[in-house]
């Protein structure tokens, strides 16, 4: 497992650094693809639960990196009443009343857990100078406790945090999180160059805010019965797999960097 998570990382990540650094129609593409490839997974696995809208759905949660990457975060209100409108009206027209709330509420809810949450990543890359240097530290400092969870988690992991919703996770792999997590926000001071209480403030909030991602997306795997949402990238599972500690912290971390750190 730790080979294929390895070899996967190592084929991925230049590629993810060069179309950030590259521009950010480049880095708009991919967050587009990511997008749309997660709302994919994650409709399939809850179809069961409802009739979900899944081409509407997709196609209503890319206007949203859409409007961010053309308008800014500003016109996020006016897309999420556009979308919840037209989902109503989708139910609307089959004139079936059975499920219609749930038919709406899991495709709303897989818009606004994934598309919503991680087209903030677009506004990040959007700041003025700083912007691609902040997108490659959230992803090296997110992922980077997300691998101080695993392995710390696999070698002294022995008391469970929440063994209801994911029996594997430890407190000692959540500790590794935030230590390795602040570990890579001072090496990001490479070319930040923050002030050390912001690293160390945005190094916890990541760590925290990653693992809360991480446990979130194992309790929505428990409740439909599967270990991955998808067989994409192996020894990873699916591409939301592999974003849902990103999922989290990149609102939080654009909405510091914006009014806290004022960048």
């Amino acid at each position: 497992m730790l080979l294929k998570r390895t070899l996967v990382a190592v084929g991925f990540i230049p590629v993810l650094i060069s179309l950030i650094l590259w521009s950010k129609a480049a880095f708009f593409i991919l967050v587009c693809l990511i997008i749309g490839v997660s709302l994919f997974e994650f409709y399939q696995r809850f179809r069961k639960e409802g009739g979900i809208f899944l081409p509407e759905g997709i196609l209503l949660g890319l206007l949203i990196p859409v409007g961010v990457y053309l308008r800014g975060e500003g016109v996020l209100p006016i897309l999420l009443v556009f979308i919840i409108l037209s989902l109503c009206l989708r139910q609307f027209i089959h004139l079936r009343i059975r499920q219609a709330f749930v038919n709406v509420s899991l495709t709303l809810g897989g818009i606004l857990y994934i598309s919503f949450l991680f087209s903030y990543i677009i506004s990040l890359r959007d700041i003025s100078f700083l912007g691609a240097r902040l997108v490659v530290t959230i992803f090296f400092a997110a992922w980077m406790g997300d691998t101080g969870a695993y392995l710390i988690g696999e070698k002294w992991g022995k008391h469970k945090l929440f063994p209801l919703v994911s029996p594997h996770k430890s407190w000692e792999g959540f500790i590794g999180a935030l230590l390795v997590s602040c570990v890579a926000m001072f090496i990001s001071r490479m070319w930040l160059f923050f002030p050390l209480v912001h690293t160390l403030f945005l190094g916890i909030l990541i760590g925290v805010m990653g693992q809360m991602g991480d446990f979130f997306e194992s309790m929505l795997k428990r409740e439909v019965g599967i270990k991955d949402f998808g067989k994409i990238l192996p020894g990873h599972g699916g591409v939301l797999d592999r974003f849902d500690s990103l999922l989290f912290t990149v609102p939080i971390f654009y909405y510091y960097i914006k009014f806290v750190a004022s960048c």
